[in-house]
């Protein structure tokens, strides 16, 4: 098995794995939403998940065994960006004001 990611840059910075059978081939799924989180006991890899509205609580759509996360987060930490805030809103309407 082959494992591939596709990092997507922003504020919140989030990946998708591809898992597929060898480097090259299609992949055979996709876990979309991923992300790499600061813990109490260091980086993990973060699974998407929807949040409970009554109890609060959130619920993951996937997991991932300690072997398999393991592979992911060597994978995806070198190809993981600098965070960068997000560029200024132009206003075009208001470049010929004065101030």
């Amino acid at each position: 098995m082959f494992i591939d990611i596709k990092h997507f840059p922003g504020e919140r910075q989030s990946f998708n794995i591809l898992l597929c059978k060898a480097e090259g081939t299609e992949p055979f799924l996709e876990i979309k939403g991923c992300r790499i989180m600061q813990g109490a006991k260091g980086p993990f890899v973060s699974y998407p998940a929807t949040k409970n509205e009554k109890t609060g609580k959130y619920w993951n759509h996937a997991y991932g065994s300690e072997a398999f996360n393991k592979a992911v987060m060597e994978k995806a930490q070198p190809l993981k960006t600098e965070r960068r805030p997000p560029p200024p809103r132009r206003n075009d309407d208001m470049d010929d004001v004065p101030f």
